[in-house]
């Protein structure tokens, strides 16, 4: 008799096909998009990323309502909803033709990632993994990684050949195609529902027990987890600026909108290398120290990127060398989000921990850009976004160590108590 799969990993391939498409449509393709769109309705990049900024900032006001229902309901109907928003926020930006209507678009755009991207996807994760949760969170943040690779250069390539608005409604169609058949038909909330615990073991979960007993709100008043939100919002922050000014900035050097895409996907491809070279050195190499390390040479990666400033042969391997060093720890912050914060305090009140980290990283996802377009508009050059960008690299690699150091006095103090 063949044994059936555990369900969990049919669900965590299911939601890494919707993460991947989630991410291509609702973040990464609008800095493909902004290029055609300035063109076209002449309106200024910080214009634009202060409407994508609204929904940014909307995801994050809604990331703690949302994670008291995953946590209350599970994330099924959560998701479900999500990919209907999706649809329909695409589908108006296909149509817009003012400003004003474009940041009603991104309203609606904003409810879409909070209820698509990865916090319900890890809430998922969580409840149905203990064991192997980090090669579950892998594979989500693989699929999530790749949506750069897929959808940037899959959006120029529609844009060139049908334009921007047709490239949109495209994007549309396949978000609905395959996130609505998933979130509503595969979703689960928990392994309990089929009799069996997480892992599909007939065992209960190992718990971390110096935070087994430890309330929510006694695990947000602590140093570790003080130092670990400001390394992920630092990272954040830093990491989308860049994004959304990183194809306008290469197409101002000289290179066409489709060799610059592929650039910009190119980043995707190397954060999926930063993930599995992570998660494989784990059992040699802590976790906390690996990541600290690339994200100190994310901030170096981006100092050296302002060295070249044409399209020679010189300029474009400083920039394919950018490319590397930059997408290996692009993706990092996620992975620390779906494995450190359950292995610090536990898995019990997970989506709520989750959701208010999730807050502070969607508000950084938001001010990151907002920033970066201003910045740009106001001092007309890309210089100043890069440094700035690589210094809160370089400090977020810092703060994740104190984070972990913090950690391990807490964890000390609580077992001397106890």
């Amino acid at each position: 008799m063949i044994a059936r799969p555990y369900y969990g990993w049919l669900m965590v391939g299911g939601l890494g096909l919707t993460e991947l498409v989630s991410w291509g449509v609702l973040i990464y393709a609008f800095s493909v998009l902004v290029v055609p769109m300035r063109a076209e309705l002449g309106w200024s990049l910080a214009e634009l990323n202060a409407a994508y900024t609204t929904g940014v900032v909307l995801s994050g006001l809604l990331a703690l309502p949302v994670g008291r229902l995953l946590h209350t309901h599970g994330a099924r109907g959560v998701m479900t909803a999500g990919s209907v928003a999706t649809v329909v926020m695409l589908l108006l930006w296909s149509t817009v033709d003012s400003l004003w209507v474009f940041f009603c678009v991104f309203v609606i755009g904003g409810v879409a990632m909070a209820t698509t991207l990865y916090e319900p996807a890890f809430a998922v994760t969580t409840a149905w993994f203990d064991r192997d949760r980090p090669r579950a969170v892998l594979v989500l943040t693989i699929f999530g990684g790749l949506a750069s690779v897929v959808f940037v250069p899959l959006t120029g390539a529609l844009v060139a050949w049908a334009g921007w608005r047709e490239a949109v409604v495209v994007l549309a169609v396949i978000a609905g195609g395959i996130g609505l058949p998933v979130h509503a038909m595969l979703v689960r909330r928990r392994p309990a529902d089929l009799g069996m615990y997480p892992d599909g073991t007939h065992d209960p979960p190992r718990q971390p027990q110096h935070y087994a007993d430890v309330s929510t709100r006694s695990v947000l008043r602590t140093a570790s987890f003080r130092w670990l939100t400001v390394c992920m919002v630092l990272s954040t922050a830093a990491k989308f600026a860049v994004s959304v000014v990183l194809v306008a900035y290469l197409t101002s050097r000289g290179y066409s909108l489709s060799r610059a895409s592929l650039a910009a996907g190119g980043v995707g491809l190397f954060q999926v290398g930063g993930r599995l070279v992570v998660t494989a050195l784990r059992n040699r190499v802590p976790q906390y120290l690996s990541t600290a390390g690339i994200f100190v040479c994310q901030g170096a990666a981006l100092a050296v990127l302002l060295w070249a400033t044409g399209t020679g042969t010189a300029d474009t391997a400083v920039t394919a060398a950018f490319v590397v060093v930059f997408g290996l720890g692009y993706g990092l912050e996620a992975l620390l989000r779906g494995t450190l914060v359950a292995a610090y305090y536990g898995d019990a009140n997970y989506p709520r921990i989750n959701g208010v980290l999730g807050a502070y990283v969607t508000g950084a996802r938001a001010v990151g850009p907002l920033l970066a377009g201003l910045a740009v508009t106001a001092l007309n050059g890309y210089e100043a976004v890069f440094l700035a960008a690589g210094l809160m690299c370089a400090a977020s690699g810092i703060v994740l160590v104190l984070a972990e150091r913090s950690r391990r006095v807490e964890v000390t103090r609580h077992v001397g108590g106890a």
